[in-house]
C-alpha cells in the first residue's frame, strides 16, 4: 500500500490536533473544576445542570425574601412591644392620678407626661424599616401613616392592606400590619359598652366599666339595635332614688324602664328583668340631677385615649364634682387601655406566628438548597486524580505524535542515492 506525502501530512496533523483538543479540554476541566466545559459533549448533564441552577437561584430569591420578612417582623414585634410598654406606663400613671389626694401640680405634671406619651406613640406608629418603608402604613408603605393635626388629633393616612413577600411557590407572608387595626380601632369601655358621666354632674359618684352578662343579648341590644340607657338620680341621703330611661341617638323616653331606691355601691342591671345583658356598678354618692349614659362601645384610637387622660389631668379643680368627673374619665380611659392592650397582645401573637413560619421556611429552603448544590456538585465536579492522569497521558501522546511527525518528515529517498 502506497501512502502519499499529502496523506501522511493530513493523518499526522489530524492526530496532533485531536490530541491538542483533548489536552485543551482536560486543561479547562482542571482550571474550572467542572466536567461541563463543552455542554455539547454532555447535553443531558448540561440540561440537568441548567435546571439545578434555576432551582438554586429561585431558592436564593426566596431566601432573600425570607430574610427581609424576618427583619421586618422582628422590628415590628419590637415596636409593638415598645407600644405595649408605653400603654402600661400610661396605665400606671392613670392609676396614680385616680385619687382625691393628688395635688394640682401633680396633675399638671401628669398631663405634660401624657402629651409626651402621645408624641412617643406617634414615633412608634411611624416606625420605618431599613429601606425607609413605614411598618404600619398598610400597603401604602412609602407614605407616613400617622400625622398629628394642629388641633392635636391624629389622622391615619395609610390603608387596611398588608404587603406580602413570597417565601416559596404559592406561599406568601404579610410583613406588616395596618396601623388602623393596631392603633385606631380598639373599642372604648369594656369593648362592648361604655359609660359616660354627664358634664354637669356635681356629686361624688362614678360608674364602673361594667360587666357583660349575656354577650349575644348585649350586642343585639346595644350594637345592633343602638339602644342607649340613661341612669338619673334624684333625692338625697337615704331617700335617694334612681331611674333608667332608654332611647337611641341621645334621645331618651320620658317614661323610665326601671327605677328604685339607690344605695352607694349598688349595681344596676340592664335591660331590667330576669336576664339582663349588662351590669353597671355605681360607686360613691351622686347628687340629685346627676346622670350616666350607657351605650355601645365605639372605636376609639389609642391616641384619643392618651389625649383623654391628658385632658382629665388638666382639670385640676379639687371639688367633689370635679374629682368625680376626673375619676370617671380616668376609669373610662383605663378600660379603653385594657382593650388596647388586648388588641396589641393579639397582634404580637400574630406577628410571632408569622415569624415562626418564616424561620421554619428559611430552614427548609436552606436544606433544599444544600441538597440541590450537592447534586450539582456530583453532576459537574471532576475527579482530580483521574483527570490529572488523563492529562499527563494526553500530553505524552501529543509529544510522541509531534516527535514521530518530525522524524518521518525528515525521511527522503535522495539520502540513499
Amino acid at each position: 500500500m502506497r501512502i502519499s506525502t499529502s496523506q501522511f501530512y493530513a493523518a499526522s496533523l489530524t492526530g496532533i490536533l485531536n490530541q491538542q483538543n483533548t489536552l485543551g479540554t482536560l486543561s479547562q476541566q482542571l482550571s474550572t473544576g467542572s466536567t461541563l466545559v463543552n455542554p455539547s459533549d454532555q447535553p443531558v448533564a448540561a440540561a440537568q445542570n441548567v435546571a439545578l441552577t434555576g432551582q438554586i437561584d429561585r431558592l436564593a430569591g426566596y431566601a432573600q425574601n425570607g430574610q427581609n420578612a424576618q427583619n421586618s417582623l422582628q422590628l415590628e414585634s419590637a415596636t409593638v412591644q415598645s407600644v405595649t410598654t408605653l400603654v402600661s406606663q400610661a396605665r400606671q400613671l392613670a392609676v396614680q392620678m385616680n385619687n382625691g389626694t393628688v395635688s394640682s401640680q401633680d396633675l399638671q405634671n401628669a398631663a405634660a407626661t401624657m402629651q409626651g406619651y402621645v408624641q412617643q406613640l406617634a414615633q412608634y406608629a411611624n416606625t420605618q424599616d431599613g429601606q425607609g418603608n413605614y411598618l404600619f402604613a398598610g400597603s401604602k408603605s412609602g407614605a407616613q401613616p400617622f400625622v398629628i393635626q394642629a388641633d392635636g388629633s391624629v389622622q391615619y393616612q395609610g390603608d387596611g392592606g398588608q404587603n406580602q413577600l413570597a417565601l416559596g411557590p404559592n406561599l406568601n407572608t404579610a410583613i406588616g400590619d395596618p396601623g388602623n387595626a393596631l392603633f385606631m380601632n380598639a373599642r372604648a369601655g369594656n369593648g362592648t359598652f361604655s359609660v359616660n358621666a354627664a358634664s354637669s354632674n356635681t356629686g361624688g359618684a362614678t360608674a364602673g366599666p361594667g360587666t357583660v352578662n349575656n354577650t349575644a343579648l348585649a350586642q343585639q341590644t346595644l350594637q345592633v339595635d343602638g339602644t342607649q340607657y340613661q341612669i338619673s338620680f334624684s333625692g338625697s341621703g337615704g331617700s335617694m332614688t334612681y331611674s333608667v330611661a332608654s332611647g337611641t341617638g341621645g334621645a331618651f323616653s320620658a317614661s323610665p324602664v326601671a327605677s328604685g331606691s339607690f344605695t352607694p355601691g349598688m349595681s344596676i342591671s340592664l335591660p331590667p328583668g330576669s336576664n339582663p345583658a349588662i351590669t353597671v356598678p355605681i360607686v360613691g354618692t351622686p347628687s340629685s340631677g346627676d346622670s350616666f349614659t350607657i351605650g355601645a362601645a365605639a372605636p376609639q384610637s389609642l391616641f384619643q385615649t392618651f389625649q383623654s387622660l391628658a385632658q382629665a389631668f388638666s382639670a385640676s379643680a379639687q371639688t367633689s364634682g370635679s374629682n368625680a368627673l376626673r375619676a370617671q374619665s380616668i376609669s373610662n380611659a383605663l378600660a379603653s387601655l385594657d382593650q388596647n392592650q388586648t388588641n396589641l397582645l393579639s397582634a404580637q401573637a400574630s406577628i410571632g406566628s408569622r415569624l415562626q413560619q418564616v424561620q421554619a421556611v428559611q430552614t427548609q429552603n436552606a436544606s433544599l438548597t444544600l441538597q440541590l448544590q450537592t447534586q450539582q456538585t456530583q453532576l459537574t465536579s471532576i475527579n482530580y486524580p483521574q483527570v490529572i492522569t488523563e492529562y499527563q497521558s494526553s500530553l505524552t501522546a501529543l509529544q510522541a505524535a509531534q516527535k514521530a511527525f518530525t522524524q518521518v518528515q525528515g525521511l527522503s529517498l535522495f539520502q540513499y542515492l
